[in-house]
């Protein structure tokens, strides 16, 4: 769990100070970052149980390494809601209004777009994609990693 929460202290860390140099990362700019955060807290808090308990069981190590994950996860979620209702407010505001423009330029009309994208791109909306997507790497990487940790690395420990 400190590993998590160590973890996703870097993860902001490093969005906050992206923003502070005027380069926020938009979308799935910052996915890498996230997949290698979630490898490396899977990773060693299979370490970290199998140096306690090299007899631990598969299923142990899969569940550990998958509530670490789903913490972060949940807490990431819970940042990014938080950080577009506070430090980002304008942000989906000024991208409806890009898409609207798009839009309209190709010849729809605003009335039926707008209110699409109002309903779409909203801080909840975000949050919850990216809980659900964070959530799904974090079970792949436990599973993928526990195998690891169970088939493998219990030998070298």
């Amino acid at each position: 769990m400190k590993l998590s929460l160590i973890t996703l202290a870097a993860v902001i860390a490093v969005r906050l100070a992206l923003f502070g140099m005027g380069r926020p990362p938009e979308g799935t700019d910052f996915m890498l970052v996230h997949f290698l955060a979630i490898v490396t807290i899977v990773f060693f808090t299979g370490q970290n149980m199998l140096r306690g308990d090299k007899r631990i069981p598969f299923p142990d190590i899969l569940r550990d390494g998958f509530r670490n994950g789903a913490v972060y996860a949940l807490l990431f979620a819970a940042f990014i809601f938080s950080y577009y209702r506070l430090v980002e407010p304008t942000f989906f505001a000024e991208r409806i209004d890009a898409l609207v423009a798009a839009g309209t330029a190709s010849g729809n009309p605003e009335e039926v777009i707008r209110p699409r994208l109002e309903k779409f791109f909203t801080p909840f909306n975000y949050a919850s994609m990216t809980f659900f997507s964070l959530l799904i790497v974090a079970a792949f990487n436990a599973l993928v990693l526990g195998l690891l940790h169970h088939k493998v690395l219990r030998r070298y420990l």
